[in-house]
C-alpha cells in the first residue's frame, strides 16, 4: 500500500514593498493608457477642499525634515520645472499624508477639536515603535506625480491606533470603507510634482521613464505629527503648520507618562 501526503501549499502574505510597487505599476500604466488633457490640480483641490478650507491631516513633513530628500532626482526636477505642464512645489511642502481627518469648516472640523484629537491619539501612537521609510519609484495619478513610500506597513498600524483613539476618526475611516480586521487599503506617496492641466502627457511621460526606478534613500521616523495644509487660489504653497508632534515609543512606552 502506497502511502499518500496531503500537500497542503502555503502563501506567504505580500510584503508591503510588494503590495505597493504594483500599485505604482497599476498607476502609471493608467497614467500612460490616458488620453486628452492632464488634470489641473489645483481644480481638483479646490472643489475637493470644499472651496479652500484647510486640512487636519496626520502627515511626515519630509521636506523640511529630510532636506536633501529629493537630491537622487534633481536632474529629472530640473527638466520638470521647465515644462508647461508642471508645477513644481517647494521643498517645504513636500509632506507624506497618513491620515486626513477632515476640513476646517463647521460641517466637519472646527478648530477648537483638533487638541482633543492629538490627547486622546498620543497614548496609541506611543505604542508604535519608530520606523524607517524608505523612498523610492515615482508614478502618477491624473493631476499629480508622486514619490513611493515603503514603510514595512507601519503607517497602517498608525491609522489603525489612531482610529481606535479618536471616536470622530474611527467613524469617518468607516464612512470610507476602511475597517479591521477585513485590512486597510492605505497606499503611502508623497506627491512632488502637480498638473497644471496644458501641455501634452507625452511629454511628461518622456521626461519620467528613465526615474522610474529612482532610490531616495531611507529616512528614520520617530514622531507621528498632526498639522494644518492650508493653501488658497494666490498661495498654492504655504508653510506646513505642525501642530503636535507625538514620539513613537514602541515597548517604551510603558515606562511612564508621556506627553
Amino acid at each position: 500500500m502506497t502511502e499518500v501526503t496531503e500537500v497542503t501549499e502555503v502563501t506567504e502574505a505580500a510584503t508591503s514593498a510588494e503590495v505597493y510597487a504594483r500599485q505604482r505599476d497599476d498607476d502609471w500604466s493608467t497614467f500612460v493608457a490616458g488620453s486628452g488633457a492632464l488634470t489641473d490640480h489645483w481644480e481638483v483641490w479646490k472643489e475637493e477642499s470644499f472651496d479652500w478650507r484647510p486640512e487636519i491631516s496626520f502627515f511626515q513633513p519630509v521636506g523640511v525634515d529630510h532636506p536633501d530628500l529629493l537630491a537622487p532626482i534633481q536632474p529629472l526636477l530640473d527638466v520638470l520645472e521647465g515644462m508647461e505642464e508642471i508645477d513644481l512645489p517647494p521643498l517645504s511642502f513636500l509632506h507624506l499624508r497618513s491620515l486626513r481627518i477632515g476640513f476646517l469648516r463647521a460641517e466637519d472640523i472646527m478648530w477648537s477639536q483638533v487638541e482633543s484629537y492629538y490627547v486622546n491619539a498620543a497614548p496609541r501612537i506611543h505604542k508604535v515603535a519608530p520606523f524607517s521609510i524608505h523612498v523610492g519609484g515615482i508614478s502618477a495619478h491624473e493631476d499629480a506625480l508622486y514619490l513611493g513610500v515603503d514603510d514595512g506597513f507601519a503607517l497602517r498600524e498608525l491609522r489603525r491606533q489612531v482610529a481606535l483613539g479618536v471616536p470622530k476618526i474611527h467613524t469617518s475611516m468607516r464612512e470610507q470603507g476602511v475597517s479591521w480586521p477585513d485590512g486597510d487599503p492605505f497606499v503611502p506617496e508623497i506627491p512632488f510634482a502637480y498638473f497644471t492641466g496644458r501641455g501634452d502627457r507625452r511629454a511628461v511621460i518622456e521626461a519620467v521613464e528613465s526615474y522610474r526606478d529612482a532610490d531616495l534613500g531611507t529616512y528614520e521616523q520617530t514622531m507621528y505629527k498632526l498639522g494644518r495644509i492650508g493653501s488658497d487660489p494666490q498661495i498654492h504653497y504655504p508653510s506646513l503648520d505642525v501642530i503636535a508632534e507625538i514620539r513613537l515609543l514602541g515597548d517604551d512606552h510603558r515606562k511612564g507618562y508621556h506627553n
